[in-house]
């Protein structure tokens, strides 16, 4: 395996060369000046979202000693804590009632800080755009309905975590982690990596809806759509000024912040708040990108569900790249092994729409 800095080193290199489309709203910026950022003012927070809190250090690199509060093998059952009152609301207004967590099925299934998904995975299935939209990253704003499968479906049965890692509320997701680095974390408390195809699943629905919440991008109640702010790659790429580059540049909420960013399986954020780093290499044996990104992050990028970045290595790091784990369900009811998802002729592009 590469180094740590080799490969952050790499990571920004390919960032510069093609991070998607979904940073073309920073690289059409105009330059800074030399050693300087350029920023856009940051967006207003959502409605939704929790006060404001310190991001998460960069400090915590591969191989360094998880922090405090991060879950562990012995931590893995323990319930997690009700969602916070979002901001703005009355004092005495209860928070949304998470209608999956007390789901028997899910919790005969799965352990109590995951959800239970049960369904068809369609392997391929379109987006097709009802109308237009002029955000940069996006630029579809609503979803035609109707769109149907168009492959033999794969029954799927499993457990996802309902938020990101470090999946407890209150805390702020995990970033600038690379993809081997997930699969470790997840591994350590007896999961794993979710594949792409749970993943797009999970957030989909039973209903395949191109959004966790339908069809429409906006209003959202998630973390999406703030305005961009440029990043420093140097000051990324060095270790002494990285945790404060970091710090600028944040923009995702402590999870539970959102409650209502909830797919109809009952996992979070599935789209916004951070990238999550998925297994393509588990659906795919062959494929020449094994570490895939789902979901996008706080920005004015392409949230959607199906939506995939498969552009960057899995020793690709950056400040908005998180991810959350999956695991077999434990009921012993049995489930067919998932069927291999393959969209090889694709990968060319680096972005699987």
């Amino acid at each position: 395996m590469m180094a740590v800095g080799a490969g952050a080193a790499l990571g920004a290199v390919a960032l510069l060369a093609r991070y998607a489309p979904e940073l073309d709203a920073l690289l059409l910026m105009p330059p800074a000046p030399p050693g300087r950022s350029a920023a856009l003012p940051a967006a207003p927070r959502s409605a939704d979202a929790a006060a404001p809190a310190s991001p998460p250090s960069a400090s915590s690199a591969p191989g360094a000693p998880a922090r405090p509060g991060e879950p562990t093998a012995s931590e893995e059952g323990s319930p997690p804590a009700p969602a916070p009152v979002p901001r703005g609301a009355p004092a005495s207004a209860a928070p949304p009632v998470d209608r999956f967590a007390d789901d028997p099925a899910a919790r005969a299934a799965c352990p109590a800080d995951m959800t239970l998904v049960e369904g068809d995975f369609c392997p391929s299935l379109p987006y097709v755009c009802a109308r237009a939209g002029d955000g940069i990253g996006h630029g579809c704003a609503e979803y035609a309905r109707g769109a149907r499968c168009r492959a033999a479906v794969d029954p799927r049965r499993f457990c996802i975590d309902r938020h990101e890692w470090p999946n407890r509320v209150g805390e702020l997701p995990r970033v600038y982690v690379d993809w081997h680095e997930a699969r470790s974390l997840c591994a350590s408390i007896g999961k794993r990596l979710c594949r792409r195809s749970e993943w797009i699943l999970a957030c989909e629905g039973p209903k395949r809806l191109p959004y966790p919440w339908g069809f429409v991008r906006t209003p959202s109640p998630c973390n999406i759509d703030r305005a961009a702010i440029a990043f420093d790659i140097d000051a990324m790429v060095d270790e002494e000024t990285r945790e404060g580059e970091i710090a600028r540049l944040w923009q995702a909420d402590p999870i539970g912040s959102h409650p209502n960013c909830i797919s109809a399986y009952g996992a979070y954020d599935l789209a916004g708040n951070v990238d999550e780093w998925t297994d393509n290499l588990a659906d795919d044996p062959g494929t020449s990108r094994p570490a895939t990104l789902n979901g996008g992050y706080w920005g004015p990028v392409r949230n959607t569900c199906r939506l995939t970045t498969g552009g960057h290595g899995p020793t690709f790091r950056f400040y908005q790249a998180g991810f959350r784990c999956c695991a077999d369900t434990v009921d012993g009811v049995v489930t067919p092994p998932p069927r291999p998802f393959i969209e090889r002729d694709r990968e060319k592009d680096g972005v699987y729409d």
